[in-house]
């Protein structure tokens, strides 16, 4: 099966409202599929997974359509931002934190793609055209359970998520996913749920697309002995 039909079969198996989305880190220009148009105007990347997730939309957005330099920052987009940002001492000054250096701290341990980006690219899964650097199914936690046992099936193990509570959508479902190569799980951030909209019930997991067969083969067999 190819990306788009396990895309399809995700989204049946997990019952999803909205499809899961495929996030595409480029490098340059070439590697943006040539079909893609590029965001018209300047939106967050949280917002840009929702346009994608709810509109259907398949699009790429280089630096100067990233209105959150933070995350641009963590996933390669933006190589110099300001200091405060690159520290952490910003979200001291918006209260996330009691000292700036735990801030300081947050910020150093917090996911980051190092290479220097062109752009970011967006679709829905089941009707995308590329191979995803992640997978981000935004769903209920239930359904983040299933795809937490369906991870594990194959191999057994345990799950560990990594979070702050701060850049979800980008350092913890994207950067996070593509410099480790393995899943994570993330509760939203005040920006994601603020401007994405991501809504109160909802949590965010994301994956490689290299575990993507596995998890719908292991859905295809909880389906068949759990109904």
């Amino acid at each position: 099966m190819d990306i788009k039909e396990l895309g399809k079969k995700l989204e049946e198996l997990l019952e999803l409202e909205y499809p899961a989305v495929g996030v595409k880190l480029a490098k340059s220009e070439d590697e943006v599929p040539k079909e893609y148009e590029e965001l018209e105007e300047p939106i967050r990347h949280c917002e840009m997974i929702q346009i994608a997730r709810k509109e259907g939309k398949k699009f790429y957005a280089p630096l100067d359509k990233h209105s959150c330099k933070g995350g641009a920052y963590a996933i390669g987009i933006l190589q110099n931002p300001p200091e405060p940002l690159a520290t952490g001492k910003l979200y001291y000054k918006l209260g996330n934190f009691e000292t700036e250096e735990g801030a300081v701290k947050t910020v150093e341990a917090i996911p980051k793609v190092k290479e220097k980006i062109y752009a970011s690219v967006y679709a829905p899964l089941s009707d995308t055209d590329f191979d995803p650097d992640s997978i981000m199914v935004i769903s209920s936690p239930k359904k983040g359970l299933r795809l937490v046992q369906a991870l594990l099936y194959k191999e057994g193990g345990r799950f560990q998520a990594d979070f702050a509570g701060i850049q979800s959508l980008c350092a913890d479902a994207v950067a996070a996913v593509k410099v480790r190569g393995v899943a994570n799980a993330t509760l939203g951030c005040n920006g994601s749920r603020k401007y994405a909209h991501i809504d109160d019930g909802e949590m965010v997991f994301a994956f490689p697309s290299s575990d993507l067969e596995n998890i719908v083969k292991a859905l295809e067999h909880f389906k068949e002995i759990w109904g």
